[in-house]
């Protein structure tokens, strides 16, 4: 029995190890917390570090592994670097790299001509004045080194700059922020699979920002929509750019996640690491939505069996809506309501971070992962899926004192 290394054991890396006992593998997991759900599932558990290449290697050699992959955490430059140390299958570290960094991401956007929005770097305040001068406001700060939306940051006007790069800086270790011109229009999530170089993208959503106002200068994702409301122009158009873009960067195996904004009806490209989505888009989304599985063809490919192509072949066309609840800031004194909605027709799941307990306090949001969790529903057409996600959110109560 093939044996896969298995970095993060989460919730949302859990499903993972469910996958590889269906198709009758062994998985080794390791996390830094001990309490981790999927520590409890896995064939042999392991509470270590999943950013420490020389201890993973360590692992990976003693339990003689036949393969490694991460799922949902920006992690693909560790996970490569791993492989190619232990001659496992996987992406070369320098295109992982690339991926992963935005500095790097979007240089290489640049350089093969890939629409993307307008940009400037720094590390400092002074070299940050001295190149914004080519852009036009609003902008938005990123740091070059993380994700999740953390630290990315509107910026109206120049006098909140100083401000705005200290906070955004608090979430880079390198201290260098990636500064873009502010576009508007719908924006996508992609997911795509290459296999002996050819891109499948088995998923694409509408992402939902309807809440742009009430948390800016903050980017916060309220779900997504599948399928999506696109023209079939307009997907073509979407689908062609995040090829492009994959093969700018190189990737040329294991999985491709993209965010896209159609900027005046064309797109263009916000985001594409080498890596699965997180917050259930590629593990329950998906799948709810038409029945393709991309975790399993990735696990397959981790430990270099030949993929079931089957799993990426579309089984049904349902919608698929996912969106979260946002309660007032304040003392969390009780939750109401999820029972009761669990039982609507239609509800696929419920979920509030494990984190988030009775007493705690309720803060003001600032970036995707303070989300305090979901509802994921089904319908027969998109209006009915929304309809009744819209009902679970107004019916699950947040008692704040």
């Amino acid at each position: 029995m093939k044996k896969l290394l298995l970095l993060g054991a989460g919730i949302e890396q859990k499903i993972v190890i469910t996958h590889a006992h269906e198709l009758n593998f062994e998985v080794i997991a390791l996390d830094s917390n001990s309490n981790a759900p999927g520590l409890k599932i896995s064939d042999i558990s392991i509470v270590g570090d999943i950013r420490n290449v020389e201890e993973i290697c360590k692992i990976a050699q003693k339990y003689s592994v036949d393969g490694i992959m991460t799922h949902a955490i920006e992690i693909p430059h560790i996970v490569s670097r791993v492989a190619q140390k232990m001659n496992l299958p996987g992406l070369s570290p320098n295109i992982a790299e690339i991926a992963t960094n935005k500095k790097m991401r979007i240089e290489c956007f640049k350089k093969y001509k890939i629409p993307s929005p307008k940009f400037i770097y720094g590390s400092s305040i002074e070299e940050i004045l001295e190149k914004i001068k080519n852009l036009v406001f609003p902008l938005v700060m990123k740091p070059i080194d993380n994700a999740g939306s953390r630290g990315v940051i509107k910026i109206e006007k120049i006098n909140n700059i100083s401000k705005i790069y200290h906070e955004c800086t608090s979430f880079s270790k390198s201290k260098t922020v990636l500064i873009e011109e502010f576009l508007s229009g719908p924006q996508i999530s992609t997911e795509s699979i290459i296999i002996n170089n050819k891109i499948i993208t088995t998923g694409f959503a509408d992402r939902n920002y309807d809440m742009d106002e009430k948390f800016s200068p903050y980017f916060i994702e309220n779900g997504h929509s599948i399928p999506s409301m696109l023209t079939s122009k307009e997907k073509n158009d979407v689908i062609q750019v995040v090829e492009d873009s994959i093969k700018a960067l190189g990737i040329n195996f294991g999985v491709a996640k993209g965010d896209i904004i159609l900027d005046n009806g064309y797109p263009k490209v916000l985001e594409m690491a080498a890596r699965t989505s997180g917050g259930r888009f590629a593990s329950d989304m998906v799948p709810l939505s038409n029945g393709v599985n991309i975790l399993k063809p990735l696990i397959q490919m981790s430990l270099g069996e030949k993929v079931d192509m089957d799993f990426l072949k579309p089984k049904f066309n349902k919608a698929a809506v996912q969106r979260f609840f946002f309660p007032p800031t304040g003392k969390l004194k009780s939750i109401h309501g999820i029972e009761k909605s669990m039982t609507i027709p239609g509800v696929y799941d419920i979920f509030i971070n494990s984190k988030i307990k009775i007493n705690d306090q309720i803060h003001p949001i600032k970036n995707n992962p303070e989300r305090i969790g979901h509802v994921i529903t089904s319908g027969d057409t998109m209006e009915k899926a929304i309809s009744i996600a819209n009902n679970v959110i107004k019916q699950v109560k947040f008692e704040i004192s």
